[in-house]
């Protein structure tokens, strides 16, 4: 019987794990991320508001992307043209008196 736990146990984390490393959108309450080919956008949700004085900024390998390659507006900020590749993306939404920094690595198909 414990055996049988154990097994469902570890299968219950490698989904987990293969969820987490999955490409495409990825949501949080204030935010979604969503990863496209050669593009990535993040829309904030509800009350919540892209931070357009952050300096958002995308690394993926050797290709550095800062905040004026990037199109901010009240609820989205996108970035074109992005290669292939894992990088990391730092920005940030906020509402109210309430800002919440993003840094999320994420994979470009």
């Amino acid at each position: 019987m414990q055996a049988n736990w154990i097994r469902r146990l570890a299968g219950l984390s490698t989904l987990a794990a293969l969820v987490a490393l999955a490409p495409g959108a990825r949501a949080e309450e204030e935010f979604e991320v969503r990863v496209l080919q050669g593009k990535v956008m993040v829309e904030a949700k509800g009350d919540w508001h892209i931070n357009l004085e952050f300096p958002w900024k995308l690394v993926i390998g050797d290709t550095k992307l800062d905040k004026s390659k990037f199109t901010l507006s009240e609820k989205t900020a996108v970035v074109s043209e992005v290669p292939s590749g894992v990088g990391k993306l730092r920005g940030a939404v906020c509402s109210h008196d309430s800002c919440h920094t993003i840094e999320r690595e994420i994979k470009i198909p």
